[in-house]
């Protein structure tokens, strides 16, 4: 088995996915989704989580270095030699790609990138179900935009260095979870 990198727009069901692979492979997997810890930071009255909260209610990205050292945190202290890496939306941008390279090679890791394909209008319905406050479609359109600008171009530079699996996101679960599980297997 590989290292498994799911990436795609907020909405694109990455985080579903993710559920049902660590159902299936259990311990073996270890997973990190920077969307679930920033939220969990928000929720914190300190300055970390004043930062995040700030951020995430802008539409904005975390900074590279913040978002970083949670990944560093991450492949240091939870992964072993029997488990594999199970990253939601990490790495996000080109800086953040670099750092996650220098890991990758240096631990002789193997990954592969799945990446889900979703229109615009079915990723604005799919959060605003989620029924989050701070999540309106001003926000989302403008975390969006944020994403075209500074996280789609990675997938060209990743593709260019490891394995990148398109997978159409804008079908069912069972559908698109069932093209994951080829790809993982």
């Amino acid at each position: 088995m590989k290292d498994i990198i799911l990436f795609g727009a907020p909405g694109s069901g990455k985080g579903t996915q993710a559920e049902l692979l660590i159902e299936y492979f259990g311990d073996s997997l270890r997973h990190l989704s920077t969307g679930d810890i920033f939220r969990s930071l928000a929720s914190k009255p300190n300055a970390i989580g004043n930062y995040v909260k700030e951020r995430m209610e802008a539409g904005e990205l975390i900074d590279d270095q913040v978002t970083m050292s949670l990944f560093d945190a991450y492949f240091f202290t939870i992964l072993d030699e029997g488990t594999h890496m199970l990253l939601d939306w990490y790495p996000r941008s080109i800086v953040q790609m670099q750092g996650f390279e220098k890991i990758v090679k240096k631990h002789n890791r193997s990954v592969v990138w799945i990446y889900f394909e979703v229109d615009e209008d079915e990723t604005v319905k799919r959060i605003l179900s989620r029924g989050r406050p701070w999540e309106t479609e001003d926000v989302i359109r403008k975390r969006l935009q944020e994403y075209d600008t500074h996280t789609r171009p990675i997938v060209d530079a990743f593709a260019q260095r490891w394995e990148v699996v398109k997978i159409d996101a804008n079908r069912s679960i069972e559908e698109i979870h069932a093209d994951v599980m080829k790809v993982v297997q």
